[in-house]
């Protein structure tokens, strides 16, 4: 047997192995077996890389780190479902479908109905579980998984699919699919991995996830998919996007095709008709999802027949053909033991609830939102009270209110703050809300220089909020700026902080000093200025000394920017320090220049869309995608069949193979050193 078709050979057998093993729970091989023949893959791929497969079974290991996701359009839009947890509205959602397709009703009325003697629409509905994972839409291409995108905001989402490969209940490679083949479905981490998750972090003394929902969200924000093939997480469908070949007419349909393919789909699916079958399939829906394993919140109710979907319609957000019954919320008694304020990076206060511990909807819970004073006030919520917490479909617990029956006498009100319990300063209070007006609040700076080193502003690894907490409390940072007069010493004085930490700190803040304008800007807290606004500022104004040189009329012209956003931020230029705070960072060598300004080349490149990789002889790969983009290029992290250009180095790996493979044009270093030598005009 040649060596391509011994590959295939021990692709296929894995490929078996790992469908009876995550889908069928039916194993046919051994742990040994297994592990020999993956091992062998591993060997011969690694000796012949001309053979490579992007869906090999070896990737569920996970791969190289990606430089970024990819952001792409969905062909097919994916919207998300109008919820509901009232009987009268999901009545009213059958009668609505009833109405709009000009169903005859069945002559019979629905026996021992909830809702009185309603006549039954012969439509049939299914109904499955509501799994509370990350939505995503899978796209298989004559039979091989090519894209994978996150729901994003319905029209664009990023490309995840070297994370979704390492997930071992999806089959990576089908037989007898359909030539283009798009399933949405959801991404999720079972109870038993989540609980494995926390386990390991508590151990390490890395903080928990809140919830299983979470802990997959983050992971598949990681750019490197050995964290996805660590944690195990699974896949289920529930949807078709764009098909080349019908699989069906129905939904019902579709998931036997869906299942015959090796996709494992959401269930377990029922069929009814009408809204009291409904109801009574709900009921046994919410006791049995505490023994499925996995996460739910809710059923998902669609019309079964994709032709009267078509006849239904889609509003701007959903789907008239379908409805999400969300489980009533969790809700536990529990004493509230006092009330902290927590003072944010504008200075605003929030009232954090601290509470004898309560297990809810999974976790156990001690604290717990309370909103804003008139919220308190309005409840009339007190301190010792018994009050009743609930999470609906909320990441963070809410107080609904207090048990007035358990009242001793005892209970005290909750009064607002006069005085900011950071900095001691008196306070103001507008309305709901309650500020600190104070610059210098050591609460403020803290969270505000962790927002500042954040990945999407300054970029600083390594400066986390338990390290910026302990430099502001320790006088060593007060300012933006003061973190570029910071050294490896006085880093070393705070608690376990060893040299080696330090330093890399020191350079990672001295690195940033070239994140440009927009980054600098949207990482300054000022009001409504993020990062959209942010690159707004820096596609118009080439430096800060323009920017404190303009107008609010000046900032009102600016796209997407109101009245409102133009007087906050000539407000914070010119009446509360920022011009300060900008000539501060400039002293410091702090590049407040835009990108834009600072090319003086042609825009040569920009219709090009390049990716880099591998090790250029004389540019880090950071420079060469700014160089890049100085010259107009788009650069993404991921090679694509929209890649006009790959501009590669040494141990260029996986990228060169696919580049090769699509047609794409290979380029070096020296072919982007020509293009930064050509004279502007």
């Amino acid at each position: 047997m040649d060596v391509e078709a011994k590959i295939s050979e021990l692709r296929s057998k894995i490929r078996e192995a790992d469908h009876a093993y995550y889908v069928d729970a039916n194993p046919v091989l051994g742990d040994a077996a297994y592990d020999r023949l993956l091992s062998e893959l591993v060997d011969l791929e690694r000796q012949y890389p001309e053979f490579f497969d992007p869906n090999s079974p070896t990737v569920r290991v996970g791969g190289a780190p990606l430089d970024a996701f990819a952001s792409q359009a969905h062909e097919r839009p994916m919207l998300s479902l109008d919820n509901t947890y009232e009987h009268d509205d999901l009545q009213e959602w059958f009668d609505r479908v009833a109405r709009s397709i000009g169903s005859e009703p069945s002559v019979h009325p629905e026996p021992h109905s909830l809702f009185g003697d309603q006549a039954v629409p012969d439509v049939l509905v299914a109904l499955e579980p509501k799994v509370d994972g990350v939505a995503v839409s899978l796209r298989w291409e004559r039979g091989k998984l090519v894209l994978a995108l996150t729901r994003g905001d319905g029209v664009r989402g990023d490309d995840i699919v070297q994370q979704v490969r390492t997930i071992r209940n999806l089959p990576l490679v089908l037989s007898s699919a359909p030539e283009v083949l798009e399933v949405r479905g959801e991404i999720f981490m079972d109870d038993a991995s989540f609980a494995h998750l926390n386990a390991t972090r508590e151990s390490a003394g890395l903080p928990l996830f809140a919830n299983a929902r979470n802990a997959t969200a983050g992971t598949l924000k990681s750019l490197d998919p050995s964290v996805a093939a660590e944690r195990q997480l699974r896949f289920v469908a529930h949807g078709l996007g764009v098909v080349s070949t019908e699989l069906g007419s129905s939904w019902s349909d579709s998931r036997c095709r869906l299942e015959a393919f090796g996709i494992p789909v959401n269930g377990p699916s029922v069929l009814v008709r009408g809204a009291s079958e409904a109801v009574s399939e709900i009921g046994r829906f919410d006791q049995l999802r505490h023994t499925l394993g996995y996460p739910t919140d809710g059923v998902v109710l669609r019309i079964d027949d994709f032709a009267l979907q078509d006849q239904l319609g889609l509003t701007s957000r959903a789907p008239r053909w379908a409805i999400a019954w969300k489980f009533a919320a969790e809700q536990a008694p529990t004493r509230l033991l006092d009330v902290e304020w927590q003072v944010g990076k504008g200075g605003t206060l929030t009232p954090r609830a601290t509470m004898a511990p309560v297990f809810l909807a999974g976790t156990t819970v001690q604290h717990a939102s309370l909103h804003n004073i008139e919220e308190i006030e309005r409840k009339d919520i007190r301190i010792g009270d018994t009050v009743l917490v609930e999470k609906a479909g909320e990441i963070i617990p809410q107080v609904v209110q207090p048990i007035l029956a358990e009242r001793t006498g005892l209970e005290r009100p909750i009064v607002a703050p006069e005085v900011c319990p950071s900095c001691g300063q008196p306070l103001v209070r507008v309305g709901p809300k309650i500020y600190c007006i104070n610059p210098s609040c050591p609460a403020q700076i803290r969270e505000k220089l962790a927002w500042f080193a954040g990945r999407d502003q300054m970029d600083i690894s390594g400066l986390g909020d338990k390290l910026v907490a302990q430099l502001v409390d320790a006088g060593l940072v007060n300012t933006f700026a003061d973190l570029w007069r910071l050294d490896v010493q006085s880093l070393m004085g705070l608690e376990k902080v060893a040299e080696k930490s330090a330093t890399s700190l020191i350079e990672a803040i001295d690195q940033a000093r070239g994140q440009g304008l927009a980054r600098v800007l949207s990482g300054l807290g000022i009001p409504q200025v993020g990062v959209v606004a942010a690159r707004t500022l820096a596609e118009h104004f080439d430096d800060h000394h323009q920017l404190l040189a303009a107008s609010a009329v000046d900032f009102e012209a600016l796209p997407d920017f109101g009245e409102i956003t133009a007087q906050l931020l000539w407000r914070w230029l010119h009446k509360q320090g920022g011009e300060t705070v900008l000539s501060d960072l400039a002293e410091m060598g702090v590049d407040l220049r835009s990108v834009r300004a600072e090319s003086s080349q042609l825009q040569s490149l920009a219709d090009c869309v390049v990716v880099v990789t591998g090790t250029l002889p004389t540019l880090g790969r950071k420079d060469a995608e700014a160089r890049l983009r100085e010259l107009g290029a788009t650069v993404t992290g991921s090679v694509s069949a929209k890649t006009t250009h790959l501009l590669a180095g040494e141990k260029a790996g996986s990228k060169l193979t696919k580049a090769q493979s699509l047609g794409v044009q290979v380029v070096n270093e020296a072919w982007l050193l020509a293009h930064l030598d050509t004279p502007s005009e």
